[in-house]
């Protein structure tokens, strides 16, 4: 259930209903918005974030073991999940906590077994495939019968990085900051409209080419629903508002993405957080905490955002958006022939941390765990066959009827006996009726990542 509305949020909500009827005539109430709104927010970590600093600690005596490297400096604190499986959890999560009963916890999440580097996690992350592809995120809208189509399937949010998870089908990069002129400039403009010499000429040629079979055709076929598509598109875009420059960058884009969903200009966001995690030399790796403290205050602003922004009198962004935060990988415990209190981190694909919430999501919950959790922990045969100098953490063995890690030991690594980020993706996908034609395998020639529809309501 929502938790109970402050004065505020229902003074915020009336206001809301006042403000419906002065607003200016747009036909119908926008489709994606109708009976049913959904949308999905991705929040990314870039450079692979440490799971050990948030919610895949580890106690302070692995690190006087010279097992892991710990610049926090603090026994962290157990957290318990809804469902009884614990986790332990540093203090830096602490913004986290009055939303912990809105999002549930994924420990010991499996990325790409055979690649170690970013762009291949990366592009795992929102492909499926270490090698690029087509983006998850514009499939959460082939949703079934009665569900509206946005007019761009994605905006993403984000500044020059090391790694551009922007280039991706469907997808395309709006700023803040750039709004005001956008749309300025596009209401100042006539948009391409149909009887123009110039936009019949131009789609009387990709019509030609979208005929017959082939990925050719098939992509001119794309481009021809993006020009039939162009005059809503440029119509929608002159209706957004600069967010006010007084506000946090987080909230700036929060106030964009909010008015792209209300308007249907799309129904999925991506938003890469600032802060930068790869953290290889031992100098950086002791940034770590005000790195972590930094994007975990972010990430609170936007819970607390989408949870006092009202979607319509009745339920807040919210109420109405899925919610995940994600890195493309997690971070080795340290690096080799280092000092403990001088060491640096390496890249860990066998074990990241997820946080999934909002709409359509049992919060509260923990799922899954990682191995090596103490100092006397022994590690399996799995485990050694996959990372022999054991510089790296690697998730359980999990069940996904019961959606809690197994503790046994197996003795070969087998991708189907853990949780992966193919079942995050397919769990969202099931939670978004993406049709299972689309959802992710475990592996060439291996089945579909089991969904785990424990994690659904």
């Amino acid at each position: 259930m929502h938790k109970a509305l402050s004065r505020r949020k229902v003074l915020k909500f009336a206001a809301l209903g006042g403000g419906t009827v002065m607003m200016p005539a747009l036909g119908a109430r926008p489709a994606a918005a109708a009976a049913e709104p959904h949308f999905v927010l991705l929040v990314v970590l870039n450079g692979g974030a440490d799971p050990s600093y948030m919610f895949d600690a580890r106690p302070l005596s692995m690190t006087r073991a010279g097992q892991i490297q710990n610049f926090l400096g603090e026994e962290p604190r157990p957290w318990r999940g809804s469902n009884g499986v614990g986790a332990l959890a540093t203090s830096l999560v602490k913004p986290l906590i009055p939303f912990r009963d809105r999002f549930s916890v994924l420990n010991g999440v499996v990325m790409t077994p055979s690649f170690d580097g970013h762009q291949q996690n990366m592009n795992f992350l929102f492909a499926g495939n270490p090698f690029g592809g087509e983006s998850f995120i514009p499939h959460l809208n082939l949703a079934g019968a009665g569900t509206a189509r946005a007019s761009l399937d994605a905006i993403s949010l984000s500044g020059p990085a090391p790694i551009n998870v922007d280039n991706h089908s469907a997808v395309v990069s709006l700023q803040p900051g750039a709004m005001g002129t956008l749309a300025a400039k596009l209401k100042q403009l006539r948009p391409v409209t149909p009887g123009d010499p110039l936009h019949d000429f131009l789609r009387a040629r990709i019509a030609a080419n979208a005929a017959g079979p082939g990925r050719l055709a098939a992509g001119a076929g794309e481009m021809l629903a993006g020009v039939d598509g162009a005059r809503d598109v440029h119509r929608k875009l002159a209706m957004l508002t600069a967010p006010s420059l007084d506000r946090s960058d987080e909230l700036q884009a929060l106030a964009l993405i909010t008015e792209c969903f209300r308007l249907s200009i799309a129904r999925s966001a991506i938003y890469v957080l600032p802060e930068y995690f790869d953290v290889h030399a031992g100098e950086l790796a002791k940034t770590q905490p005000k790195l972590f403290a930094s994007a975990i205050a972010k990430i609170a602003a936007l819970f607390d955002g989408l949870d006092e922004t009202p979607f319509d009198q009745r339920r807040s962004m919210l109420d109405v958006t899925t919610v995940m935060v994600a890195s493309e990988f997690g971070r080795t415990m340290r690096t080799s022939a280092m000092p403990i209190y001088e060491t640096g981190t390496n890249h860990n694909s066998l074990s990241n941390s997820i946080l999934l919430g909002g709409k359509g999501i049992r919060g509260g919950m923990v799922l899954g765990a990682s191995d090596l959790a103490s100092e006397t922990a022994r590690p399996s045969g799995a485990h050694l066959a996959m990372d022999g100098a054991l510089e790296k953490t690697m998730g359980l063995p999990f069940d996904f009827a019961t959606l809690r890690p197994i503790a046994e030991l197996p003795d070969e690594f087998e991708i189907e006996d853990h949780l992966t980020i193919g079942s995050v993706i397919n769990t969202v996908y099931a939670l978004f009726g993406v049709p299972k034609s689309h959802y992710r395998a475990l592996g060439r020639n291996l089945p579909v990542a089991p969904v785990m529809n424990g994690l659904l309501r």
